[in-house]
């Protein structure tokens, strides 16, 4: 079997054009260089070389052997190159798998930040629910999966066990941000003229609902409130559920995420749910792309985007109180 260490040999041979320069150029003794071409030579079936008064040369077999082996180790060369640019955050790209509104609002921020410290990483993005994100986290098509899991009133102690996605035994998570629901109406919704509106109060009202995953969350909390809701419409789109609520079609359960991605319709009012419901959202990765440099470095940005964000929309809603439309 052909090795780099052969054409190496070679290599030096045809570059000295004597035994005893390639020798030193490999750091090895003359006759060590001698019995390894002479082992080649053997295994290839024909002669690589010709020692001539002044030297050695390559026969047609060996310039052969010389030709393909410089396009093999240059070949190597770079992806050697390549590798330790990875490494070094010089090159490379992190493979991102985020649902929508995660996508429009942590992602941009993040991944911004870590393009301008280093402009050679590059990203791809996936919009995936967390389902899916999970899966083709799973299936190694992505590096980084941003998913989100819902904590009803009942489990929630705001700042102690956050809850985590289920995970597999090689995947980590990392919480990024503790998202509160609330409920979108109408504008002239009865309802809206208050700061907070309970789940029970709405249930002959018709509802718009969002992903599999929303609709689950929606059902349960109305069931809990002993009513079964009359979903009208279904959307993954967030500016077409707000669209739809601010036409008077029905009401919805918006994250915080969502009405940052999306600025809020004019026709829409935006209250206080109880009981109080959250979304977290966090990053999962495997434990083995958690030490690469380049996913270590995106998920750090990522909690750092999602801290900023956190303060934008309590800035926010402080300012605002939470009761205009």
């Amino acid at each position: 079997m052909i090795e780099v260490r052969h054409l190496r040999l070679l290599q030096a041979l045809a570059t000295e054009g004597s035994m005893s320069k390639a020798a030193k150029r490999l750091g090895t003794s003359q006759s060590a260089v001698t019995q390894a071409v002479k082992l080649l030579e053997d295994q290839l079936g024909t002669a690589l070389l010709v020692r001539t008064h002044t030297g050695i040369r390559l026969t047609e077999a060996g310039a052969v052997f010389v030709r393909h082996g410089q396009q093999i180790l240059a070949a190597m060369a770079q992806a050697e190159a390549e590798v330790a640019a990875v490494a070094n955050l010089r090159a490379g790209t992190v493979r991102v798998a985020s649902f929508p509104s995660a996508a429009a609002t942590i992602l941009p921020r993040a991944l911004g930040s870590v393009t301008r410290e280093h402009p050679q990483l590059r990203f791809t993005l996936t919009e995936a629910e967390p389902p899916r994100a999970l899966d083709l986290l799973r299936r190694g098509e992505v590096d980084l999966a941003i998913v989100y899991v819902y904590v009803p009133d009942s489990d929630q102690e705001m700042g102690t066990g956050v809850p985590v996605p289920v995970l597999q035994a090689d995947e980590v998570a990392q919480t990024l941000v503790t998202e509160h629901l609330h409920v979108a109406m109408p504008a002239g919704h009865p309802a809206a003229a208050r700061e907070a509106v309970e789940v029970s109060e709405l249930g002959l009202q018709r509802w718009i609902a969002g992903c599999p995953q929303c609709r689950g969350n929606l059902l349960a909390l109305c069931r809990a409130a002993g009513f079964e809701p009359d979903i009208a419409f279904e959307t993954d789109d967030y500016v077409a559920l707000q669209a739809l609520v601010a036409a008077g079609l029905g009401v919805a359960l918006v994250p915080d995420l969502m009405l940052a991605a999306a600025r809020p319709d004019p026709g829409l009012a935006v209250r206080r749910l109880v009981p109080e419901t959250a979304r977290v959202v966090s990053s999962v990765t495997t434990q083995v792309l958690a030490g690469s440099p380049g996913v270590a470095v995106t998920t750090a940005a990522l909690i750092r985007a999602a801290a900023s964000l956190r303060e934008a929309i309590d800035g926010a809603a402080g300012v605002t109180g939470n009761t205009g439309s």
